[in-house]
């Protein structure tokens, strides 16, 4: 029983020592299992974690190297790609040293530069001072500015390697740059403002100056930094306060301005300034702009104006002439003393009303057009015409205006000449001129009656002769003047005859040469006669003439060419003409024809061509007759 007992108990002990052993074995398994299994969770959390991190690195805008402690690249991120032109799975375990020399340093501007700060990082294992690289455009690469950092990697997976950083600067270098060309330029405009221009604290010291300020008050900018304009006494003791007022309102964050001061220049001369000053915050400080204007010419000018406006005025109110200003739209603006002397308005009365209102209504029209055509065409030479004005008490004055545009303005400056009492005398001296000339007519007229009473044969010889002679000068666009000359002596040039025995006048056989040389006595003494009286016309002179020729074969004097006035020239042809057209007590009238043919066979010899060419066209072309003469 015992052995049975035993051999069972063995048995069952194998049994379960059997079973624990494969159940230690199972446990074991399950154990290597397991721990397998969270080392397999432990490498896919790192990977996981370590893509993660890329993840972030490749987001990043910074450009990244990773580098191990043997320099070669193990990893660049997104941004470095796009910096340097690389492409990461071609550069990955490459030596960066290498690297740089072979793909990178051709990309920046200045590659000697760049390769000795970066070597440098690489020699000394140490965390560098950040630097500047500018990487040039090529390709898709863009042109960049970029500050480089470079950390030692001291534990973990990388450790003894390190870490580059680039980050990109471009807006920040292109604002640095635009703020530096935006300094400069205000600096150029500063210093070459035409105006002078200062900066200076809120005590009057100094900070700065341009070169028109050097020029203005003559020190240099240099003598001017750091000392005040107390100190170098650029004011006047009493514009001293005025000053420290401006800085006090300065102070207080108000600009001042323009004040008007007189400065001091280092030579010791004067010089009239307008100075406007603003507060200003630099750097966080409150400083004083200001500006300096120099109107030393300007107050010159001012003066001069004022003097030459003052003299103005003087020569305005004592010039004795009726003198007003007129706006464009006919607004009397102004007026002196003498205009309310002559027009019997004040001055008051007059100033803003309408110079229309104070013109004959039948003259409005034409000073109307006048000032219209002004307007448009304002002329340089002043506008003269007369005009009927109207005084306080209604009375009509005859004036002269004449009237100039002020230059630089739309204003008109009037002068009135009062002309009513010249007007007056010229009217009656024209009513005795006309009585006068009525009166010497009537003498003419009578003197010519006197020799046909004593010479009946040749009645209204001297009339028919002065309407031929008048023609004539009209003909020749003679003055209205030599026409009543030749008017005048044409009806009396045979007054000399009053000397000629009636018989021989009435004569009708042929004269004896005594009897011929009384007659050509006439001439000379017509002009004996009439020489003592002014015709205000040469008509003696004339009339002694009448019967020379222009070859000196005339009489009494036998004269030629231009010597022989044009007037006795003329009544010469006249005569001619008129005597041969008519009859005579010695022969029957030969007629015009024989006349005419007589001027034109003896033109440019006994008679002016230009006197028988107007003559002959007054009887061809213009129909020209003797009209008849009743007595």
């Amino acid at each position: 029983m015992n052995s049975i007992g035993g051999v069972n108990k063995m048995k069952d002990e194998n049994k379960i020592k059997a079973e624990l052993i494969k159940e230690s074995k199972t446990l074991h398994k399950e154990r290597e299992k397991s721990a397998l299994d969270d080392t397999t969770k432990h490498k896919q959390l790192e990977e996981k974690y370590q893509s993660f991190t890329k993840d972030i690195l490749d987001a990043s805008k910074v450009g990244m190297f990773i580098l191990d402690s043997d320099f070669k690249v193990v990893w660049i991120n997104n941004a470095l790609e796009n910096y340097f032109g690389l492409q990461r799975e071609k550069i990955i375990g490459k030596d960066k040293r290498q690297l740089i020399k072979e793909n990178i340093q051709h990309i920046f501007e200045d590659p000697d530069e760049f390769i000795r700060k970066v070597f440098a990082t690489y020699d000394n294992n140490f965390y560098i001072e950040n630097f500047e690289c500018h990487v040039l455009p090529e390709g898709k690469r863009k042109e960049r500015w970029l500050e480089h950092w470079s950390q030692p990697v001291k534990s973990g997976l990388y450790a003894g390697g390190r870490i580059e950083y680039y980050y990109d600067i471009t807006e920040h270098k292109k604002a640095e740059e635009e703020l530096k060309n935006s300094e400069e330029r205000l600096k150029i405009l500063f210093d070459y403002a035409p105006d002078a221009c200062y900066i200076s604290d809120l005590k009057g010291i100094f900070i700065d100056g341009n070169k028109a300020a050097e020029r203005l008050i003559g020190y240099k900018r240099e003598e001017l930094i750091g000392k005040s304009f107390l100190k170098l006494k650029l004011l006047s003791v009493k514009d001293i306060p005025k000053a420290a007022k401006l800085l006090e309102k300065n102070l207080r964050g108000q600009p001042t301005g323009p004040d008007e001061f007189v400065l001091n220049r280092k030579d010791n001369s004067k010089v009239t300034v307008e100075i406007s000053t603003y507060p200003v915050k630099i750097k966080g400080k409150t400083l004083v702009l200001g500006i300096a204007r120099d109107i030393t010419e300007r107050k010159k000018a001012e003066k001069a104006l004022a003097d030459s406006e003052k003299k103005y005025r003087t020569v305005f109110e004592n010039t004795g002439t009726v003198t007003v200003i007129v706006e464009e739209d006919t607004a009397i603006v102004d007026a002196n003393k003498e205009c309310e002397r002559v027009s019997g308005y004040t001055i008051s009365q007059l100033i803003g009303k309408s110079w229309t209102k104070f013109v004959y209504k039948e003259d409005l029209p034409i000073m109307l057009s006048r000032h219209t055509s002004r307007r448009e065409n304002p002329r340089s030479v002043p506008d003269r015409y007369e005009v009927r004005l109207i005084d306080a008490k209604g009375k009509i004055r005859n004036t002269i205006l004449s009237v100039g545009m002020i230059p630089g303005s739309k204003k008109s400056i009037v002068s009135i000449n009062d002309i009513t009492e010249r007007k007056q005398a010229e009217e009656k001296l024209r009513e005795s001129h006309q009585k006068l000339k009525k009166t010497m007519n009537a003498t003419i007229d009578t003197m010519s009656r006197v020799i046909e009473v004593k010479d009946p044969y040749t009645a209204g010889h001297q009339q028919r002769v002065s309407q031929l002679s008048t023609a004539i000068a009209k003909e020749l666009n003679l003055s209205p003047d030599k026409i009543e000359g030749i008017r005048i002596a044409s009806l009396i040039h045979d007054i000399g005859k009053i000397s000629v025995p009636a018989e021989i006048m009435s004569k009708t056989t042929k004269l004896t040469d005594i009897e011929f040389s009384l007659i050509k006595g006439h001439s000379q003494i017509g002009y004996d006669i009439l020489k003592s009286i002014d015709f205000s016309y040469p008509i003696a002179e004339i009339i002694l003439q009448h019967h020379e020729r222009i070859n000196g074969s005339g009489y009494p004097n036998h004269i030629k060419g231009d010597k022989i006035l044009l007037e006795a020239k003329i009544i010469g042809v006249a005569d001619v003409v008129e005597a041969m057209s008519s009859h005579r007590p010695y022969r029957p009238a030969l007629g015009t024809d024989k006349a005419l043919e007589e001027i034109s066979k003896n033109r440019s010899i006994l008679y002016d061509p230009k006197v028988v060419d107007a003559c002959l066209r007054l009887f061809r072309e213009r129909g020209f007759k003797f009209e008849i003469v009743t007595t």
